[in-house]
């Protein structure tokens, strides 16, 4: 089989030489543009002049592949692409929808070219020719990477590339058309590294920052190379495609390089921003790089989106943008130190601590890795707003495999955290006290899972209920159960001495139940659009029910926060009597915004029919159901009516029947029980959680942590890697 070998050292499986080709076309177009000859140049950008165009039976057609066609080539055929998904809600405004989305932005590459290419100013710089790169084969390469993904899951289903001669799927080939365009025809090695593609653009953003290795080529090109070999093994097997590990691997590697190829777009904008003879250069990267952060922080890339694509660049906002962006990096997957720094004019940044805050917490324990698990729910939920295909794919790797929480970065051993991991992790399975509570209620183990992985394989295309109910019950039902068992954990590792350090599983719970979108302020963010976790729950519910502190934040989140810090005291003096009681009250504490989340819907359900398409009526479902397994233990009674009001059944079920204030007083005697009243839930729209408010003093204790817990000391031996 034909093959196309690269001088950087790179040879494909497949033959993808005249794909390479498409990077003299950006050579052409830029010699034109010099030369003054615009004509020329958008004859090349509209018409092609290099890459052959191939029929299905390996014959030359008379056709060009061309960078325009390439501009223009995002749309609904593109829906598996998270990349181009991310792209289009970054570039859009909030009220869009998807459709809106991408009509108005889907060919956002070309339109900008085709700009640049009837403006004579912009000539002599070739910014257009720049941009084809920087914006156009960019993008692209990044869909070859999701479609040859795609394609080795359709293997996995039974399809047989070798018997397709269309060559529709083919993953061998989407990687090496990765390459083809990362690399491009052309590419020398050094000391010029001249060429026309990104992996010219990469070696150009190393030389400012010095990140390069010994023979001056840039980090990230070694990278890629060595990333792109980890596929062409992957692909040399027998079995290629067909073992769960070579999905899990390639989305791996797939989420590896596009952050390499980032971290260089992310050089260049800074670069740009700074060089006054770059300006010119700063609408094109921004292009590239602003919309991607859809997937991060949203008030920090609405607020760069402002600075950099919304107007005009000005060069006094350097101080003000720059530090915007440094605390994107750690969610494109990049760090401080692999940036550089830049010359002798910009430092290097500082890279995230194990003592790094979250919210005004301070961990002694590295757990700011875990805390970005939030990251992967906000990419689930950015994706889910556009039409996915078959099994919700995209979105289910993220859950299944996550991106964000990377436990272990060895080149070939690179772990990490996933959603499903939490909600089937044996840290539940032994240590949550109320573990045999939800096992007995939902009458199965991993319920959550069942729930969201079934849901995720019913195609219902941009329906906005399987949305909530796949976000509600990672939310509510995932996190809380992997909450507790850490909790249980932290209790268990304190009263058995043994090699684990209870510290890191105490910080976990922290860091699980802050979110790293929270940043690092006391009370965390203060835009309630940023945050996932309990911590923003609890935020938002607060505004709701009357229950902030003086510094605008939940009163819960102010006591969650004395007892996180009491907790690491009590660990480090060894104080585990102490300790079980704060564990146990921390337990409880953290249930009482998800009982005010199920009020909270009772209140915004009553008078809805039961057939009705309101997110509220899932949402607020799936948030009764995480409780009920707690207050059934307690209250039977009071289980039963907030089923009836809250939890759909096939008979006659009607929301909020009894109406919000019942469902309200059924929590009454469970928040008692657990210690802490019903003070902290407060009131919303009239009704009032202490309704029943009664003279009976409370424990105020929390209960004991081991209420409901099975204790299995003889595991303790087992459990040596405290994430599972």
């Amino acid at each position: 089989m034909a093959t196309t070998s690269f001088e950087v050292g790179v040879t494909t499986l497949t033959n993808v030489t005249a794909l390479s080709n498409i990077a003299l076309d950006v050579r052409d177009m830029a010699v034109n543009l010099k030369a003054g000859n615009l004509l020329a140049a958008q004859r090349v950008y509209t018409q092609g002049a290099n890459s052959v165009i191939y029929d299905i039976f390996g014959r030359e057609t008379l056709d060009k592949l061309t960078l325009k066609s390439m501009g223009q080539a995002g749309g609904d055929e593109w829906i598996d692409n998270p990349s181009f998904t991310f792209q289009m809600l970054g570039l859009s405004s909030v009220q869009d929808s998807a459709e809106e989305a991408i009509t108005k932005h889907a060919n956002y590459a070309d339109y900008y070219i085709s700009t640049l290419l009837n403006d004579q100013l912009t000539a002599g710089n070739a910014a257009a020719a720049q941009a084809s790169t920087i914006l156009t084969v960019h993008m692209n390469a990044m869909h070859k990477l999701w479609d040859g993904f795609i394609d080795c899951t359709l293997v996995q289903k039974g399809y047989n590339p070798e018997e397709d001669q269309t060559g529709k799927i083919n993953p061998k080939r989407k990687y090496d058309e990765f390459i083809a365009l990362y690399v491009g025809a052309g590419q020398t090695l050094g000391p010029s590294w001249e060429g026309f593609l990104l992996y010219a653009l990469a070696q150009a953003a190393s030389k400012p920052f010095d990140t390069v290795d010994e023979n001056g080529e840039a980090l990230v090109n070694k990278d890629i190379r060595g990333l792109y070999e980890w596929v062409q093994r992957i692909m040399s097997e027998e079995d290629y495609c067909t073992r769960d590990e070579s999905i899990s691997e390639l989305w791996t590697i797939n989420n590896r390089i596009i952050a390499k190829m980032n971290l260089s777009m992310m050089q260049m904008l800074i670069n740009a921003m700074h060089d006054e003879n770059q300006f010119y250069l700063v609408p094109i990267y921004a292009r590239a790089i602003i919309p991607q952060l859809s997937q991060c922080r949203t008030s920090i890339q609405r607020k760069l989106k402002s600075y950099l694509l919304d107007k005009e660049y000005e060069r006094e906002d350097f101080s003000r943008i720059l530090p915007l962006l440094q605390q994107t990096y750690d969610c494109l997957g990049f760090t401080c130190e692999q940036i550089g720094a830049y010359s002798d004019k910009v430092a290097e940044c500082g890279d995230y601590t194990e003592n790094h805050p979250l919210a005004g917490f301070v961990p002694k324990a590295d757990v700011q890795t875990i805390s970005k698990v939030d990251l992967d729910m906000h990419a689930i939920r950015q994706l889910l707003k556009f039409p996915t295909g078959d099994d919700n794919i995209i979105p289910q790797m993220y859950y299944k495999h996550g991106r964000a929480a990377v436990i272990n970065e060895d080149k070939y051993g690179y772990d990490v955290l996933s959603l499903q991991e939490m909600a089937r992790s044996s840290i539940v399975e032994k240590w949550s006290p109320y573990y045999s509570d939800f096992v007995s209620y939902h009458g199965k183990e991993f319920y959550a899972d069942s729930v969201i992985m079934n849901e995720f394989k019913r195609n219902a295309g941009t329906d906005t209920q399987q949305d909530a109910l796949l976000l509600s019950w990672m939310q509510f039902g995932v996190v809380t159960e992997y909450l507790m068992g850490l909790l249980g954990s932290s209790d268990q590792m304190c009263e058995n001495a043994n090699n684990d350090d209870p510290t890191k599983y105490w910080d976990a719970f922290a860091a699980t139940y802050i979110g790293s979108l929270e940043g690092i302020d006391l009370g965390g963010s203060d835009q309630t659009i940023d945050g996932f976790m309990l911590w923003n729950v609890a935020n938002r519910r607060a505004v709701s029910f009357d229950t902030q502190n003086d510094d605008y934040y939940a009163e819960i989140n102010d006591e969650m926060l004395e007892l996180l810090f009491a907790g690491q005291a009590q660990l480090l003096r060894k104080d585990c009597l102490n300790f079980e009681k704060t564990v146990s009250r921390t337990l409880h504490l953290m249930v009482v915004p998800l009982v005010q989340s199920v009020i909270w819907y009772a209140i915004k359900n009553e008078g809805l029919d039961a057939s009705s398409n309101d997110d509220g009526l899932v949402i607020g479902e799936v948030a009764a159901k995480s409780v009920l397994p707690i207050v059934k233990k307690f209250d039977p009674n009071a289980a039963r009516i907030i089923e009836r009001n809250m939890v759909s059944s096939e008979v006659n079920f009607v929301p909020v029947v009894d109406g919000p204030q019942a469902v309200a007083n059924a929590f009454y005697l469970v928040l008692d029980e657990i210690g802490w009243g019903c003070d902290y839930v407060g009131h919303a729209d009239g009704v009032e959680a202490c309704q029943l408010e009664s003279t009976r003093p409370r424990s105020n204790n929390g209960g004991s942590v081991k209420q409901g817990a099975v204790i299995i000391l003889a595991l303790l031996g087992v459990l040596s890697a405290w994430l599972y």
